[in-house]
C-alpha cells in the first residue's frame, strides 16, 4: 500500500537523554531499561517508534518489553509538543511466523490494550516473508496508516444539500451538519486534514 506520507528519521525518539538534557543520570534513561531495538520516525505528522516483541510467547517477557517501551516513548514525548505527543505510536513487531498463532494473538491483545504514555499497535509477521505486503497491508487498515479514502474505486457525488437533509430529520445534529459542510466547502482542502476535521467535529457532538 502507498499512501504518500514523508517518512523523516528521529533518533532522538530512541535515544537515552531527555530533550533538553545532559547525559547525567537524571536526564536521561539507562539503556537497561529501553528497547534493545528501537527506531524513532516522523511519519507525515505522527511520531512512531518501532521496535520488537521478544521471541517466544510468554507474558513476562512481554510486560518487560511493554515497560522498556514505555519509557522509550516517555522520552520520545520530551521532543514533541503537547498536540503531537498526542499522535506518538509504538508499533511493535512479532517475530516471523507470529502471524495466526492463538498465543501470539492473545499477547498482541494485551500489549495493545495498554495506552499508558502512547498508543501501541502490534503486527504480527506471517511465516512466509513473500506474505509480508499483504500481512502489512491488513495490519495497516486498523492504523493510523489506513487511507479508506485513496481508492480506484469510482464512486456519485452525493450533494451536500444531503447533510442538510440529514440534520433535518434528527440523524445529524445541525450545529456538527453546519461544520461538515463548512469543511468540506473550504477550496483546496487537503483530504487528511478535511477528514481530522470531520472525525474532531463528530467527537465533539459526542462530549455535549
Amino acid at each position: 500500500m502507498t499512501i504518500g506520507l514523508p517518512v523523516e528519521a528521529k533518533p532522538n525518539f530512541a535515544g537515552t537523554i531527555f530533550a533538553g538534557g545532559s547525559d547525567t543520570p537524571s536526564a536521561r534513561i539507562e539503556a537497561s531499561d529501553l528497547p534493545n531495538h528501537v527506531r524513532g520516525l516522523l511519519i507525515g505528522r505522527y511520531p512512531v517508534l518501532l521496535t520488537l516483541l521478544p521471541e517466544a510467547p510468554n507474558d513476562e517477557g512481554l510486560s518487560d518489553v511493554i515497560r522498556r517501551v514505555r519509557n522509550q516513548c516517555v522520552v520520545a514525548r520530551s521532543y514533541l509538543s503537547p498536540s503531537a505527543a498526542l499522535d506518538l505510536h509504538a508499533i511493535l513487531l512479532g517475530p516471523r511466523s507470529s502471524e495466526g498463532v492463538d498465543r501470539w494473538r492473545a499477547l498482541a491483545l494485551i500489549a495493545e490494550r495498554d495506552e499508558r504514555v502512547a498508543r501501541k499497535l502490534v503486527w504480527l509477521r506471517p511465516k512466509d516473508a513473500n506474505a509480508d505486503e499483504q500481512s502489512f497491508d491488513d495490519f495497516s487498515k486498523r492504523s493510523f496508516l489506513a487511507r479508506p479514502w485513496v481508492t480506484d474505486a469510482i464512486f456519485s457525488m452525493a450533494p451536500l444539500d444531503n447533510v442538510s437533509r440529514a440534520a433535518s430529520y434528527g440523524e445529524v445534529p445541525r450545529d456538527t451538519a453546519g461544520e461538515w459542510i463548512r469543511a468540506a466547502s473550504e477550496p483546496g482542502v487537503d483530504a487528511d486534514q478535511l477528514v481530522d476535521e470531520l472525525v474532531a467535529s463528530w467527537q465533539r457532538r459526542s462530549a455535549q
